[in-house]
């Protein structure tokens, strides 16, 4: 880190988290969409299922780049109830429900990149 301001970021004043960049915001939630991927690779494969689902469910806790305020809270709770759902479901021995929830975490997070790329 240079310590320089990130595109797009004023460069003279404070940082403000509320008007997070969007590439930022983007480099975040494909941070959380590889933990998701990865959590789901292992499910599948019967292999560190439980430990990896807990990478990717501390890969959301806290907020994002743009504060609690910010304007994808909304999204990452909704991934926080939807990976902790998962969890329970996986641990009760329920690998349908557990997937089901994965895939539309996962499903929510793409679809949020692609609206801040606007691809």
């Amino acid at each position: 880190m240079t310590g320089e301001p990130l595109k797009g970021e004023r460069a003279s004043g404070e940082y403000t988290p509320e008007k997070a960049p969007a590439a930022l915001r983007v480099g975040h939630l494909l941070r959380i969409n590889s933990y998701l991927d990865y959590a789901m690779l292992s499910m599948w494969a019967e292999r560190r299922a439980r430990v990896v689902m807990g990478m990717a469910e501390a890969s959301v806790r806290g907020t994002g780049p743009g504060g609690a305020k910010g304007p994808d809270e909304e999204v990452l709770a909704r991934l926080r109830d939807l990976i902790g759902e998962a969890r329970e479901y996986h641990e009760a021995g329920d690998f349908q429900a557990a997937m089901c929830r994965m895939r539309i975490a996962q499903d929510l997070v793409t679809l949020r990149i692609i609206r801040l790329t606007g691809a």
